[in-house]
């Protein structure tokens, strides 16, 4: 019944955004998260109007659309997902647009390696996970991303494709450079260790070799059980943690509680960049970078 009311509403949606779509000036480019919105925004310039559907302070594990959100959906041109089960509440909606809609995670899916639970890896326990959706943490993979968009964008409108490409070089470069940033700083830090509130940053640890210790919760929404905090506080004790990291889109009880019970520092990381103040996917990546810093121990 819910599948069904959904198809009217889109069908509904879809006789009036006909029109609208006809009166706009500028192409829509909609991006399902924020980090999307600013690779969006950098690539295609002022001639589009880019936005997006997942606000930044929200959680993309637990958000569903209202109808202004599918109407935007019904009048896109140019939808990039990240794919990966991460917008599960719009995979409906998304149905509907399958041909202006692409996936992040398929666009650059031979360059994204395949996790291992960092958690169980020093006991020799390699248990594998699922792929993780957080592709936009990685300079490699958000390089490989910017191209491939260019791509499809100078496909889909070939009268831009010479500013694509060019704001491709230029996103390219500053990715790059993000990225050598960061690896000469973690140089000074002896043996580098993160636990954040979810596994958020598989990708980022792994490229700049940080060992991910843990996360608090092991499932987005869902509050970590007594014994998960219980083995959270032996991988502290062990590995002399200084602090645990929350973010602006969860409940920050369970780090307030890790915090207080083994003297950690509460620090922020925000993936989604929900302050707004990086302007571009490379900004976002320093500035979490800039923050996990703060968690480590220098040489």
């Amino acid at each position: 019944m819910r599948y069904i009311k959904l198809c009217l509403l889109l069908s509904l949606l879809l006789t009036v955004s006909c029109q609208q779509h006809k009166e706009r000036k500028r192409p829509l480019l909609l991006a399902s998260i924020h980090p999307y919105e600013l690779l969006l925004k950098q690539l295609a310039g002022s001639d589009f109007d880019v936005q997006c559907i997942i606000p930044a302070n929200a959680s993309p594990h637990t958000w569903s659309p209202n109808p202004s959100d599918l109407k935007a959906i019904m009048e896109a041109s140019f939808i990039l997902s990240n794919g990966l089960g991460l917008e599960a509440h719009l995979e409906n909606s998304f149905a509907t647009r399958a041909f202006v809609r692409v996936q992040a995670a398929k666009l650059i899916k031979d360059a994204i390696p395949h996790p291992v639970d960092e958690q169980h890896e020093a006991d020799g326990d390699h248990q594998h996970l699922g792929q993780d959706p957080h592709l936009w943490t990685s300079p490699r993979l958000m390089i490989r991303l910017v191209t491939a968009v260019a791509n499809e964008l100078s496909r889909r409108f070939p009268n831009s494709a010479l500013v694509f490409r060019q704001n491709a070089e230029t996103m390219r470069r500053e990715l790059d450079e993000a990225a050598e940033l960061i690896k000469t700083e973690r140089e000074a830090y002896l043996e580098p260790g993160l636990i954040t509130y979810h596994n958020t940053f598989y990708y980022f640890t792994k490229e700049f070799d940080i060992k991910y210790l843990g996360w608090v919760q092991f499932s987005p929404g869902k509050e970590p059980r007594p014994k998960d905090l219980a083995g959270l506080g032996e991988t502290i004790q062990a590995h002399k943690v200084k602090a645990v990291f929350i973010e602006p889109q969860m409940d920050r009880k369970a780090g307030e509680v890790l915090a207080k019970e083994f003297g950690l520092k509460l620090l922020l990381l925000d993936s989604l960049g929900s302050d707004a103040k990086a302007k571009t996917i490379a900004e976002l990546i320093l500035t979490n970078w800039d923050s996990m810093k703060e968690a480590f121990t220098e040489k």
